[in-house]
């Protein structure tokens, strides 16, 4: 016999007492706050057992409060503890069934001082969820897709009940165990969910902890909760914008960079000269005064470095500058592949005073060979440019640009890895 339509409340057939009847006509048990009985909502509220009396677990939740969720108003009609035990180390959470009478049931989970909302899902197919044996042989976090959104492999949680009160949709037992096989998403959790009589999808979505605690009327414990694995990613103000706005500046700076540094006019260019003529002078004339002028050194090395140095006249026989440049070049082989690195060529900027012929002079510094197949240099050429644009500044934006790029991009990395850290899946 089911029980009679529209009936609010039955005095426990136990001990008396007065319970609430809230949970709808698919009711098929409820369980005695008072005195642990185990009703049968389906058959006269007879009774089909006893857990006795129990603590209640922690949690701001009570049966009968009402939660509004996506707009739908879900009364809270039963009470689940739950515990998960590995290694002598426990872990406890609270499950209460929810009821909407145009929504059917639901979940709201208290767990590390977070509120979840969790419902079956009818449109993924059971035969592509994900096994613990399954995990156990995949060499890599499996992954599903649901509804075009990625899930990742977090946990394998096996639970067990240790209290339970109020009414539900099917037989709960003490001691009865699930497992659970959590992915986890961007925005939800999907559960595969195998118990001892059947296995079922869930979609979890992590609540708003405030605003959740608010519409209860429930009243939150002190202190900043743990992190959520499903806590949302909260981006900076414009940070989508600024992200773009930093990758295109370094971008344009570099370019700037490159088109600058190859500006200018060839003044004097002369190779094939022996490096056993070193020191040279060189008459170079020069017309540009209000750029830089850029001498270059290009020597023929390999697996080596070379110091070439540099004096600079001015018209009038004044020194203008001097200074060294090295020249390095190494190269290799290594995994069958050639690899090689290094600048041959030494550069010496300096700034012209006057218009006129400049007196340049070359001469030859240190230099080293690097392994047995190692040799310096034989020949160099050496050229000379004017109108040429100091880089650095632009070279130094760009890193600046991407240094903001990285720390953008690096944040929500974080974030992601993360909510992934309290996961039970470790790279061998």
């Amino acid at each position: 016999m089911t029980r009679a339509a529209g009936l609010s409340s039955i005095n426990c057939t136990q001990c008396g007492a007065g319970l609430s009847v809230l949970g709808g006509g698919r009711v098929m048990t409820q369980v005695c706050g008072y005195c642990g009985s185990v009703l049968d909502a389906q058959d006269n509220y007879r009774i089909l057992d006893s857990i006795g009396k129990r603590d209640h677990p922690d949690s701001p939740v009570h049966i009968g409060m009402t939660l509004p969720v996506q707009g739908v108003d879900f009364v809270v009609i039963g009470t689940l503890g739950k515990v998960e035990r590995w290694q002598g180390r426990s872990w406890r959470w609270v499950e209460h069934q929810l009821f909407s009478p145009t929504h059917g049931y639901a979940w709201l989970t208290w767990e590390g001082e977070s509120f979840t909302f969790t419902r079956k899902i009818r449109d993924y197919g059971i035969g592509n969820g994900v096994t613990p044996a399954g995990v156990e042989v995949s060499e890599t976090p499996p992954v599903r897709v649901y509804r075009g959104e990625r899930y990742k492999y977090y946990e394998t949680s096996t639970a067990e009940i240790d209290f339970m009160e109020g009414e539900f949709n099917w037989l709960p037992r003490i001691g009865e165990t699930t497992t659970t096989v959590v992915l986890l998403g961007p925005k939800a959790m999907l559960g595969f969910r195998a118990g001892e009589s059947e296995a079922e999808v869930e979609l979890t979505t992590l609540l708003p902890r405030e605003e959740t605690a608010r519409a209860l009327g429930a009243t939150l414990p002190p202190g900043r909760p743990p992190r959520h694995p499903l806590t949302p990613y909260r981006p900076l103000r414009e940070e989508a914008f600024m992200r773009l706005a930093f990758a295109a500046s370094a971008v344009v700076a570099l370019v700037m960079a490159l088109v600058l540094a190859l500006s200018g006019a060839q003044v004097f260019n002369q190779s094939g000269i022996p490096i056993t003529q070193l020191p040279a002078r060189y008459a170079v004339p020069i017309t540009n005064t209000a750029q830089l002028a850029q001498l270059r050194v290009r020597a023929d090395l390999d697996n080596a470095w070379a110091v070439f140095g540099a004096e600079v006249r001015g018209p009038d026989g004044a020194v203008i500058f001097a200074g060294e440049g090295v020249a390095e070049r190494y190269s290799g082989v290594d995994g069958g592949e050639s690899w090689s690195e290094g600048n041959s060529t030494a550069a010496l900027t300096f700034r012209p005073r006057a218009a006129g012929m400049h007196e340049v002079t070359v001469m030859r510094g240190q230099e080293q060979t690097v392994g047995p197949f190692g040799y310096g240099p034989q020949r160099v050429a050496i050229s000379v440019h004017e109108g040429r644009s100091a880089v650095a500044w632009l070279i130094g934006a760009a890193i600046l640009f991407g240094i903001g790029w990285i720390g953008l991009t690096g944040r929500r990395a974080i974030h992601e890895k993360l909510r992934f850290a309290g996961g039970d899946w470790h790279e061998e």
